[in-house]
């Protein structure tokens, strides 16, 4: 974990520097910043996991730091640190990425609190890019690129025919002209895949998207992508993601509030 103090007082800042340092012991790289400007350039070089900053600073204040930050399209968890003049400005600056602001002078025991809680949210943020489903795009990627013109056929064809439960290798082979024992061996040789593998990871595929862009339901769901029951689309759901669909669901939904 990154984290960037931008504080102009030289006691304030010594003494977040200190708690962070004992709080983290280690394990956070900790790099303080005597204003706004310097936390910028800071920040446009190293990614910045946490950024707790003053909101009153010289040169470039906090708030319009985090402006800044936020028009990068930098995605920094922040803290505000604020003194009672600015209370009400420190609230309406949690739009821009603050997750929480703290009083000056500052608690040991509430910036600690605080900052933990904010680590809570980085590393949520973090596992939920690790978990996040490919894209719409993700089919595209998953189908390999062949040489063979048969095959790419072939793609084409179980790609149009996934919601069919009764798709096999028999109805690829004549849809591209070829016997099934040599659709299937040239098949396997081309994208390194037997057909039921191929097919089975692409209708998980398919399902993730369905379960994270709609509201339908589950065995709405199985049919789409061709599963013969809901029961059935469970249990391979399970086997290959750790978990039920709607489990799979509500947790990444969960994840992206």
């Amino acid at each position: 974990m990154n984290v960037l103090i931008a504080e102009d007082e030289l006691p304030t800042r010594r003494g977040i520097l200190s708690s962070l340092q004992q709080c983290s012991q280690g394990e956070w790289q900790i790099h303080a910043a005597v204003n706004g400007l310097e936390a910028l350039e800071y920040a446009r070089k190293q990614h910045v996991d946490l950024l707790i900053t003053d909101i009153r600073m010289p040169g470039l204040n906090g708030i319009d730091l985090l402006k800044q930050l936020k028009s990068e399209q930098r995605d920094t968890v922040s803290i505000l640190l604020t003194g009672y003049a600015e209370f009400e400005y420190a609230r309406s600056a949690m739009q821009l990425g603050a997750v929480n602001y703290i009083l000056k002078p500052v608690d040991h025991d509430g910036l600690v609190q605080a900052v933990q809680d904010a680590m809570a949210i980085v590393k949520k943020r973090l596992r939920h890019e690790e978990q996040e489903p490919l894209p719409e795009s993700e089919e595209e990627a998953f189908i390999p690129k062949v040489r063979n013109a048969s095959i790419r056929s072939a793609l084409e064809y179980i790609q149009a025919e996934l919601s069919r439960p009764s798709l096999s290798i028999k109805d690829v082979a004549e849809s591209i002209h070829l016997n099934p024992s040599y659709t299937s061996s040239l098949f396997k040789e081309e994208t390194h895949q037997t057909f039921s593998e191929f097919v089975n990871r692409l209708r998980l595929i398919r399902a993730k998207g369905l379960l994270l862009q709609t509201d339908k339901k589950i065995y709405e769901i199985a049919e789409e992508v061709g599963f013969s029951s809901s029961k059935y689309f469970v249990q391979v759901f399970r086997d290959v993601e750790g978990m039920t669909p709607n489990h799979y669901r509500n947790d990444l939904r969960d994840d992206t509030k």
